[in-house]
């Protein structure tokens, strides 16, 4: 399925991805972590993922902040490495992949891991077990 412009346009008029309450927000909030100040709907780069890519396609972001291009590839099912200057968003992305409604001793601990340059198997934490 090819969306088409009018579907995209429906999509980028949905309210932006700067709720109070969701997730990566309150995640952040849980481990005292800034969040990333220009978070975007993952309508948009989902659009652009479907549209120019096909499964298991590499979609690069290389100013990921909270990772919503990384949460849309992978929901596309699209292989993707992100990387930020910021070493606290990319910490902070991790939540994204969560199983929402982990304990925050789980958030503190990924968090912690991801800053450390820790290694880190997601597997265990994330909510489908199927990242790249």
């Amino acid at each position: 399925r090819i969306p088409t412009l009018a579907g995209m346009t429906a999509d980028l008029t949905t309210p932006p991805n700067t709720d109070s309450n969701g997730m990566y927000i309150s995640s952040c909030r849980a481990v005292g972590a800034r969040s990333h100040p220009a978070r975007f709907p993952t309508k948009l780069p989902e659009f652009f993922i479907r549209f120019l890519t096909d499964p298991e396609d590499l979609v690069v972001d290389i100013f990921s902040g909270s990772n919503a291009t990384g949460w849309s590839a992978e929901s596309e099912k699209r292989r993707w490495p992100a990387c930020d200057s910021e070493l606290e968003y990319v910490a902070t992305s991790a939540f994204r992949f969560l199983e929402k409604g982990c304990s925050v001793a789980t958030l503190r601990e990924v968090y912690d891991k991801i800053r450390a340059f820790e290694y880190l198997n997601i597997d265990g934490y994330i909510a489908n077990h199927r990242l790249l």
